[in-house]
């Protein structure tokens, strides 16, 4: 039987529009192009100030049409990560808490999570083939499309490929994550490595993955065959 996976996105007072007003962005073009049966469909409402009752009436109108199964105001969970918001800057804070969130809120075993600006183009079907690759090698935590038809240097950047993927000994992004939520669930985010410096804004979510994963010898996996648009 295969897992079960969640999808999970993310709006914010500067993306919520296009992603819950356009009628076709978040069904079509973020969800039903992986080609691939979610059991749960999650949006985080995070960092929207003044537009909350309107972002609010949107997502459930998002729930009564069936193009989400439910959504849920973010908020503090870094304690259940062993964290502190003191430990971020106010940008980093809001950066990390939907992701942390999604991952906090995820009811399957696996969790695929974009961020609000991250879209198919064309259908892609390569979720199944990621977790059982996943579960063929151990050590690839993390997979995901190639970003932005860069498929020259995902190439570049792994140590090795196969047929379906592109393998690195490094390397990870928030922008798309397909994992298995029992390995990031854990309290894995305290520590940041200096060769995680190449990340902007210091900090942030992406390193702490990067440098838990270096530490620990977890692999990234890039699809071959279908990339996602980050503008």
């Amino acid at each position: 039987m295969m897992p079960t996976v969640t999808f999970a996105t993310a709006c914010w007072k500067r993306d919520w529009r296009q992603i819950l007003l356009d009628p076709d962005y978040l069904g079509k073009a973020q969800i039903s192009r992986h080609c691939f049966p979610f059991a749960e469909r999650l949006l985080v409402i995070n960092n929207v100030d003044q537009d909350l009752p309107e972002v609010l009436a949107a997502a459930q109108k998002k729930v009564q049409e069936g193009i989400i199964d439910r959504f849920v105001l973010a908020h503090d969970v870094l304690l259940s990560f062993q964290l502190h918001k003191e430990q971020f800057t106010q940008w980093q804070y809001y950066n990390a808490l939907a992701p942390l969130m999604a991952i906090y809120e995820c009811r399957s075993e696996y969790l695929l999570y974009v961020t609000g600006d991250v879209y198919l183009e064309r259908p892609v079907s390569w979720i199944e083939k990621a977790i059982a690759y996943m579960k063929k090698e151990p050590r690839v935590k993390v997979a995901n499309l190639t970003w932005n038809g860069n498929y020259r240097e995902a190439k570049k950047e792994s140590s090795y490929s196969t047929w379906n993927f592109y393998v690195a000994e490094q390397g990870f992004s928030d922008q798309m994550f397909l994992v298995r939520i029992e390995d990031f669930r854990c309290p894995i985010y305290g520590v940041v490595r200096g060769d995680a410096a190449h990340y902007p804004r210091g900090d942030v979510f992406e390193a702490r993955v990067f440098s838990h994963m270096k530490n620990s010898g977890w692999k990234r996996a890039t699809y071959r065959w279908g990339s996602y648009i980050h503008k």
